[in-house]
């Protein structure tokens, strides 16, 4: 129904998202970028569902499980979370990537002035933050001291 390019912004949008979000928030955390990109996959289908509420079928029953499967994932974050180098942030700025840019990249079926509204500022806001994720990583990446420590001289010649 969306078309495989349509798929692939939505990934790289979360990757994108993700990363600039964990440089900011979890400097320290293993990144590898995948994980940005799967949550926007599963946040665009919110997108989706919003979109193509009247025309799609079962739509309550995606849309509940839609919340039961975000509301668990938030649930292992919130108390499951301990110990781990994982960086959640990337999760939760790839989901919020996804629903931004699936409102604007995804196929809506039939389009009502409201949903075409939405698709805006959805876009708008996603261009805004990533913006916002740039300008702070580049200008202000020392002044929040989120370079990670430099080993000593001795263990570079050790």
């Amino acid at each position: 129904v969306h078309k495989w390019w349509r798929m692939a912004l939505l990934y790289m949008a979360g990757v994108l998202g993700g990363s600039l979000a964990s440089s900011i928030t979890d400097p320290t955390t293993y990144l590898v970028g995948a994980s940005g990109g799967v949550y926007a996959l599963v946040a665009a289908h919110l997108a989706n569902v919003i979109l193509n509420w009247g025309e799609m079928p079962f739509n309550w029953i995606r849309l509940v499980s839609l919340i039961v499967l975000m509301g668990t994932d938030i649930g292992v974050f919130i108390w499951g979370t301990e110990g781990q180098n994982v960086s959640y942030s990337a999760h939760l700025a790839g989901a919020i990537s996804g629903f931004l840019v699936g409102l604007m990249v995804l196929r809506n079926l039939r389009r009502l002035k409201w949903e075409i509204i939405l698709k805006w500022i959805g876009f708008v806001i996603y261009i805004g933050l990533v913006i916002a994720a740039v300008v702070v990583n580049v200008f202000f990446y020392d002044e929040l001291g989120m370079y990670p420590p430099m080993p000593a001289e001795t263990e570079l010649t050790a």
